[in-house]
């Protein structure tokens, strides 16, 4: 796009997150947001944005702040409901958050993140657009899985997923094979992701990406998603501490999720851009809903096209 500068948005969840859909699913009251055609959990554009757009007008409250209330409208939009001034579509477009990787319960090392060829080959379109040389994407066979480790010693130190027969990944049980090229993948998803394995607050899950990450084949893929997404029973008690409505369930992406999401910013030699980096690089922000029950929270990593 002429004049635009592209951007991607890492997000890396704190904390349980609900992006809610529109309609129940079976016995899930409050589902989470999913694609049609994978079943893969999102938190679409519109969402997200209304996120960023708090995030910027809480912002613009802080004295010395880099945002202000024109500036917020300039880069988002008229907000929804003003009938003051004319309606503007503003200089941000945010795309979906697609998911990167999700973590999934193992009979080892306590969980592993399970990805696929579709999120990784996502990803890796999202990282042409910056203008960086993606990874080549392993393939993996529909029923099979890859892991990153692959060394014997490891293996007699308890470190590794291979060799084995079959892995317990959440529902599933998968045989796996090791890869170079998923590893190089993991390195590269824990240092967009979580910056350094130095880091003395993201450092432990930095190096356990890079030796965690499975890939999973497309028969795997969906089952995971579809299970292995946490479910809360929730109840409304009256003013008497008796239950009013309820039960209810609501469903939440689980912690340590990691998504993706393309920002476009036209005009990038406005102010916004780096206000937009300080906004967004290493900020804990709040995502979906539940905000007052500490739902929501992410980490965000902000990358500029070069």
């Amino acid at each position: 796009m002429t004049g635009a500068v592209e951007m991607l948005l890492l997000l890396y969840a704190e904390s349980p997150v609900h992006a809610g859909a529109s309609d129940s699913i079976d016995v899930i009251d409050l589902p989470i947001q999913r694609e049609a055609t994978t079943g893969y959990p999102v938190i679409w554009g519109q969402s997200l944005k209304g996120a960023l757009r708090q995030a910027a007008e809480d912002a613009a409250m802080v004295e010395g702040s880099a945002w202000s209330p024109e500036l917020v409208r300039q880069v988002f939009g008229t907000a929804i409901g003003t009938e003051t001034e004319e309606a503007a579509a503003g200089r941000l477009a945010v795309g979906d958050a697609q998911l990167v990787a999700m973590p999934v319960p193992t009979l080892r090392r306590t969980f592993a993140w399970a990805t696929s060829e579709i999120a990784l080959s996502r990803l890796a379109r999202k990282y042409r657009t910056l203008g960086r040389q993606p990874l080549k994407v392993p393939r993996v066979a529909p029923d099979r899985g890859l892991a990153t480790t692959k060394e014997w010693t490891q293996v007699k130190k308890g470190d590794a997923w291979v060799p084995v027969e079959a892995q317990v990944l959440g529902p599933c049980l998968i045989p796996l094979e090791t890869s170079q090229e998923l590893k190089a993948w993991a390195e590269q998803v824990a240092k967009d992701a979580l910056g350094s394995a130095d880091d003395p607050v993201t450092g432990h899950f930095y190096t356990k990406l890079t030796e965690d990450l499975l890939m999973v084949g497309e028969d795997v893929m969906p089952q995971l998603v579809r299970e292995c997404t946490e479910l809360s029973a929730r109840v409304q008690l009256s003013d008497d501490k008796t239950v009013q409505n309820g039960p209810f369930y609501s469903e939440y992406l689980p912690a340590e999720t990691i998504l993706a999401a393309s920002l476009t910013l036209r005009d990038p030699t406005s102010p916004a851009l780096e206000a937009l980096r300080k906004l967004l690089d290493g900020a804990l922000l709040q995502v979906g809903g539940d905000e007052t029950l500490g739902k929501g929270l992410v980490w965000t990593r902000l990358e500029v096209a070069r």
